[in-house]
């Protein structure tokens, strides 16, 4: 019931065994597509608003894997209740990913392959670390421009970050993510604006050109997408990032 618990699912190899999925399930085909073709098209049984609780009665899944950050409480409840066994997913770091993935293979029947990813991400996770070790940055962070608005004490964002020492300038913050004001920005000073969203670059820069007189930072773009989400594609972005802001 979310879209990077449909991802994950993929990346064990076990799509076939789908039978519905969230809105924005759209990696690593089109929403609800099984192959790139679509020769099948799976229904939504869930999005912001809530799980349709009704549809998935109708479908007689035998397991279904829910985001605790996600998915409603009550819908998750209510579906325990029915009967059905019920996976909670709720990483908070790539540690935490990284070991739902080899529960995941557990429960899916797809052992072997989530062994395989979990070798491999371990693999990236110390290739991070290790190349950036001697390297700091202090970045805002921030996902929408009209308001400013974006990551403050949010921990999976937070966590990844800190692997390559990026420090974002607002994660003392009380709440994950945050409205912020340009002279605030303009006075923390951070040598790192990373834009997190589908704006063009032509577009971020328009916004940042009337205050380069005072704040004039490197400016970088990143895949909201394949960040946000708790998958295997995490890692890849992540190390573009950190080379990005690094070097």
């Amino acid at each position: 019931m979310s879209p990077h618990l449909t991802e994950i699912v993929f990346a064990l190899g076990r799509e076939q065994q789908l039978v519905g999925v969230s809105d924005y399930s759209d990696y690593p085909y089109s929403q609800g597509c099984v192959d790139k073709g679509c020769s099948v098209k799976l229904p939504s049984i869930a999005s912001y608003q809530g799980a349709d609780v009704a549809a998935i009665i109708r479908l007689k899944p035998s397991i279904i894997l829910a985001w605790e950050g996600g998915n409603k409480a009550q819908d998750i409840a209510r579906l325990e209740q029915l009967g059905y066994p019920v996976y909670r997913s709720s990483p908070t770091n790539i540690e935490a990913l990284m070991e739902e993935i080899l529960s995941l293979g557990e429960t899916l029947n797809a052992v072997p392959k989530s062994k395989q990813l979990h070798a491999k991400m371990i693999k990236q996770v110390e290739q991070i670390k290790s190349q950036y070790a001697d390297n700091k940055a202090n970045a805002l962070y921030y996902m929408s421009q009209q308001p400013l608005s974006g990551m403050g004490s949010d921990k999976w964002l937070n966590s990844l970050l800190s692997l390559c020492n990026i420090n974002n300038i607002y994660t003392e913050l009380p709440t994950a993510y945050a409205q912020f004001s340009i002279a605030d920005i303009i006075r923390k000073q951070p040598e790192i604006v990373i834009v997190a969203n589908h704006q063009s670059t032509a577009s971020v820069s328009a916004f940042w050109a009337p205050h380069l007189a005072v704040f004039e930072p490197k400016v970088v773009m990143v895949n909201p997408d394949a960040l946000h989400r708790f998958t295997p594609r995490v890692l890849p972005e992540l190390a573009l990032l950190c080379k990005k802001v690094h070097f």
